[in-house]
């Protein structure tokens, strides 16, 4: 199964179950603690006792560092705030005080999603994608990650191979740029905070852009993901661990490029 949902729809269904009292004792278990996210209405497994979906299947997965993918309850390890409190941290303290750190985490990721799609909507009623300027000269690539050091040594490697390179320290920034001007590659990490990944893909498939993506993997990517990154647009994915290993592939991409276009 694949978690087909639009992540904004389950972010704001969320936010209206806890505002609503949803958490509050369960009537058939009043002695058991109600679980943030697990025992929410937008959970896949939510009266289900089997637990039959796995939690990589759930949208929120993509909000989860990666490594805390594996662990029995991947949401609870979400990065809250600024402090990187989690529900997992906040559990066992006081109960209004965790609920607020997760509504006050939903209000702001509605809101950037909702701002970058305004500003994606925007710019296709006015007619952007024809505005853009052709690619001259030497290929634009973009590096998108929150690892100073990947930026860094891509941004030079990526340069001394003779490429433009930009970067962008968020998904936020880089639709920013993406909507700016037109880019031949994009390097894209598989986890960002804020606006994730699979947003950015989403946006940039409504885009209509032509712009190449690879994925580059913190981890070994799971098959679920790899499809549905794959079917936002997503063609080529390669381990992130050696700067130099994602600067070579995708140099191979314009290599190949070149040869099957005959330039």
């Amino acid at each position: 199964m694949t978690d087909d949902r639009d992540v904004l729809d389950v972010l704001k269904a969320e936010l209206d179950f806890i505002d609503a009292g949803g958490y509050g004792r369960s009537v058939r278990t009043p002695w058991k603690p109600t679980s943030i996210f697990e025992d929410s209405l937008t959970c896949l497994n939510f009266g289900d006792p089997n637990h039959t979906h796995p939690c990589s299947e759930c949208l929120l997965i993509e909000f989860v560092p990666p490594e805390h993918r594996h662990n029995r309850a991947p949401c609870h390890y979400i990065p809250l705030n600024a402090k990187g409190e989690t529900v997992a941290s906040l559990e066992g303290g006081n109960r209004d005080d965790l609920e607020d750190a997760v509504k006050q985490w939903l209000r702001a990721n509605i809101s950037q999603i909702e701002e970058a799609r305004s500003r994606l909507s925007a710019a296709q009623g006015a007619g952007w994608q024809k505005l853009l300027p052709a690619s001259r000269g030497r290929p634009r690539v973009l590096v998108v990650d929150d690892d100073e050091r990947m930026l860094v040594a891509l941004q030079s490697l990526m340069e001394d191979a003779g490429y433009d390179t930009h970067t962008a320290w968020s998904g936020q920034e880089a639709l920013r740029l993406l909507r700016q001007g037109h880019y031949d590659f994009v390097l894209l990490d598989d986890y960002l905070p804020g606006i994730s990944t699979e947003e950015v893909l989403r946006q940039l498939q409504q885009m209509s852009s032509r712009t190449a993506f690879m994925i580059m993997q913190t981890a070994t990517l799971p098959d679920y993901l790899a499809v549905r990154y794959a079917r936002l647009g997503a063609r080529y994915f390669v381990p992130k661990r050696d700067p130099q290993e994602v600067a070579r592939r995708a140099d191979t991409y314009f290599t190949r490029r070149r040869v099957t276009s005959g330039t």
